[in-house]
Parts: C-alpha cells; sequence; structure tokens
C-alpha cells in the first residue's frame, strides 16, 4: 500500500504541471478532473468485478498493472502527444482508489478480526508516513531530469511495479502459511 501510494501521490503532486506545456492550463485542469472520474470508475469497476471470496491481492495486483500502463502511455506521449496523455492520465487514475481501499479488505481476509483492528490502522499509517514524502522525492528527480515527465512517470511506474511484487510475495508467504496450518 504505501509504495503504491508513494508512486501516486508522487505523480498526481506533480502531473497538472507536466500536462500544462501541451496541454495549457484549462485542457490539463478538464484532464485532471477526468483523472477523477477514472478513479470513481475504476474503484466501481472493481467493486462490481471483485466476487466474494476472490485474491484481493491479484485485483491489487491488476489495479497496480493498470496504473503502469498508465505511467507507459505518459512516458511514449513525450512533450506532445495529447492522446497519449489522455489515455496515461486516465489509466492511473483508475487506479487510484483503489490503492486505499484494497489492502484493508485484504487484511480483513487475511487476519482474524481482532487482528485486522490493529492492522488496518498500521498499515493506514505506514502508507500516509511514506507517501508524505512523495512530492519533495518526485520534485527532486524532476529537477534534476532533462526530461521531466518521463522520469517522474518511469519512476512512478517502477515504484508500482514493487508495489505488484510486495502483493504477490504476500500471497505466496500466506500459501506458505495456509499450508502449515491445515491438517
Amino acid at each position: 500500500m504505501a509504495l503504491g501510494l508513494f508512486a501516486q501521490i508522487g505523480l498526481i503532486a506533480h502531473l497538472f504541471s507536466l500536462l500544462v506545456p501541451a496541454l495549457g492550463e484549462q485542457t490539463a485542469g478538464i484532464v485532471m478532473g477526468l483523472a477523477t472520474a477514472s478513479a470513481i470508475a475504476g474503484r466501481t469497476a472493481v467493486g462490481w468485478l471483485m466476487p466474494a471470496g476472490s485474491d484481493r491481492r491479484l485485483f491489487a495486483c491488476a489495479s497496480h498493472v493498470v496504473q503502469i500502463a498508465g505511467s507507459l502511455a505518459l512516458i511514449f506521449a513525450g512533450s506532445g502527444n495529447v492522446v497519449l496523455l489522455v489515455a496515461g492520465v486516465l489509466l492511473f487514475g483508475a487506479g487510484i482508489g483503489n490503492t486505499t481501499s484494497l489492502p484493508p479488505l485484504i487484511a480483513q481476509v487475511e487476519f482474524t478480526r481482532t487482528d485486522a483492528q490493529r492492522v488496518v490502522p498500521l498499515i493506514v499509517a505506514i502508507g500516509q508516513g511514506t507517501y508524505a514524502f512523495a512530492p519533495a522525492a518526485f520534485g527532486a528527480l524532476r529537477s534534476l531530469s532533462i526530461h521531466e515527465t518521463a522520469a517522474v512517470a518511469v519512476a512512478a511506474a517502477i515504484i508500482q511495479g514493487l508495489a505488484v511484487a510486495a502483493f504477490l510475495a504476500g500471497r505466496r508467504r500466506m500459501a506458505s502459511l495456509a499450508a502449515r496450518v491445515a491438517p
């Protein structure tokens, strides 16, 4: 959760100013608003598509993969391909709400009720403590790079990839624990 939020907040904090040169202020603002609509659509889609008893970690991974696709679209957009810029924002936006809603749902099925009541606030606190530094980290990266949009999008994609790896690693750990507990 912390990795996904770090990538999201880092990119979102700088996205408007990265879009302005290609889109202008007004259109960049509209596109940022579309990211919010995409976030609502993405969260709703996961709610509809995730059956009871499904592996919630896989849904979290899929959500991050969609955001990686959005980051890749931003990279390939360069400084002016409007279609790819908008596609990148919409794809990245589709996972925004899932990054905060899926980890507590994962904790709900992987921990006892009593433990989940401690785990959920802990993951939220760790996430908040981590992503608080994202705007500064992405800003530092921007100031050191020649191709600002690509640098920020590459960083977001790499960090989202690490989030996917962490969700998958937890999945293997849970399978291993379940095998040891089974009679």
